[in-house]
């Protein structure tokens, strides 16, 4: 949620707890910018609703996720079953384009931009080892 959408919730229940949920998202989101900063694996494990959030705001971005996109095209991302889609975290569309795997697929923002990141943190692992 955005700060409006909190600001919303303060009207119905306490101020006090929607600020702890607040500040429990902001904890998250933290780990997310730093890693998107500095393009290495964090002195510490993530924990798996970081995981998440971080896959699902990635997923978000992409095309094939925009709400109320029905995307047509040999290319588009389409997946019969909700369970598959759900699987793979509603990663759909794919990277690359026209024969480079690495390029920025613009349909695609959230899946190009973790395939960057999984590039910089492979390259930090193999410097670190």
């Amino acid at each position: 949620m955005n700060r409006e959408s909190f600001a919303a919730g303060e009207r119905l229940v306490s101020p006090a707890y929607v600020r702890q949920g607040c500040e429990a998202r902001r904890s998250h989101e933290h780990l997310i910018r730093l890693l998107l900063e500095k393009g290495k694996c964090p002195e510490n494990g993530w924990d798996e609703s970081t995981l998440e959030l971080f896959l699902h705001e990635l997923a978000i971005m992409d095309s094939n996720n925009f709400l109320g996109n029905c995307g047509v095209g040999e290319r588009e991302g389409r997946v019969a079953s909700a369970l598959v889609a759900r699987r793979h975290y509603r990663f759909i569309h794919g990277i690359g384009r026209s024969g480079d795997i690495s390029a920025v697929q613009p349909k695609a923002a959230g899946s190009s931009l973790l395939n960057k990141i999984t590039n910089f943190l492979v390259l930090d692992i193999i410097k670190l080892a």
